[in-house]
């Protein structure tokens, strides 16, 4: 998902939700992400919503998976996102099965049950309360529609031929970081989040939750998006001033991603190893039960009509 201003920058000044980040982090798992639309089995000619879809980087794998009269609505709170969405499938074979509108997720620009499936990548990691989104988002699946929500873990992020040590202490300062920085005036993120995916969806009501992992292991020699992909993170555990970190810590581990004297990402025996996870669910809640998801849903603002494409130039 984007948003209309970065969320932070590393210390170089990186947006790590700025469209050209998502960009390469797509292009850098290209060929999980296609395994991970492969596996779901998307039903032939049905209606998706891809609820924060950012610039539409997910789009022609989705309309691949459910064939030429299948239907994809992209929604994003960032006009910018959606602007550069609608250019990239300008004139490409799968344009005449999407339509891009601006809205939130707990009240999506359709009807309530008219989708199949709710499909949503790299959101989670955002949502102040992903319980009550995801209940939100379940009356606008028809009954028995399914939800898909994938997103990161890097609780599960490992390197080679970086001390073990130092990679403890930078991945828990950075998870301590998180639990205190909107108290400091940042905004809410959980880059934690893929494990606990299947519980959240639980306690919103889905059923017949499933969860699927892929691990994303690269070696030495790494592809270049890859290689941007590591330099960037490395950079955002340690932004907004590392407060959990010692200088030397923070030093320590730069170099070891951006100095060329002792960067590891060049070493023959490098391997970067982390897991992405997909978890679905089915809805099945009738329309008028005054169950969880009913209820956070009416205590939502509402939202007003979403804009058109062409008020987002």
């Amino acid at each position: 998902m984007a948003v209309n201003s970065a969320v932070h920058s590393n210390e170089c000044g990186l947006p790590l939700n700025a469209i050209e980040w998502l960009e390469t982090h797509h292009n850098s798992k290209a060929v999980e992400r296609e395994q991970m639309i492969r596996d779901l089995d998307l039903p032939k000619g049905c209606m998706v919503v891809d609820a924060g879809c950012g610039p539409g980087l997910w789009t022609p794998l989705l309309a691949r998976a459910i064939g030429p009269y299948g239907r994809i609505l992209g929604v994003d709170v960032s006009p910018e996102a959606l602007v550069t969405a609608q250019q990239r499938s300008k004139n490409k074979w799968y344009h005449h099965q999407v339509q891009y509108k601006q809205g939130i997720l707990e009240q999506l620009p359709l009807g309530r049950g008219k989708a199949d499936i709710i499909f949503s990548a790299n959101v989670s990691q955002y949502l102040t309360d992903p319980v009550g989104t995801f209940a939100a988002m379940g009356p606008y699946l028809m009954q028995g529609g399914r939800i898909i929500i994938k997103d990161i873990d890097f609780g599960t992020m490992r390197f080679s031929n970086i001390d073990p040590a130092l990679q403890a202490r930078v991945f828990q300062a950075r998870e301590r970081w998180e639990r205190e920085r909107v108290e400091r005036g940042y905004s809410f993120e959980d880059s934690w989040i893929g494990s606990k995916l299947a519980t959240y969806l639980r306690q919103a009501g889905y059923e017949q939750v499933q969860e699927t992992t892929y691990k994303i292991i690269r070696r030495h020699p790494l592809p270049y998006d890859f290689r941007q992909y590591l330099q960037g993170i490395a950079e955002w555990f340690v932004c907004e001033g590392a407060p959990y970190l010692s200088g030397e810590d923070v030093r320590q581990w730069l170099s070891c991603f951006l100095d060329e004297t002792h960067m590891v990402l060049d070493q023959e025996t490098f391997i970067s190893e982390e897991t992405e996870f997909v978890v679905t669910g089915v809805w099945s809640a009738p329309p008028t039960s005054n169950n969880y998801w009913f209820t956070a849903y009416e205590q939502l603002p509402k939202y007003t009509e979403p804009l058109s494409l062409t008020s987002c130039h």
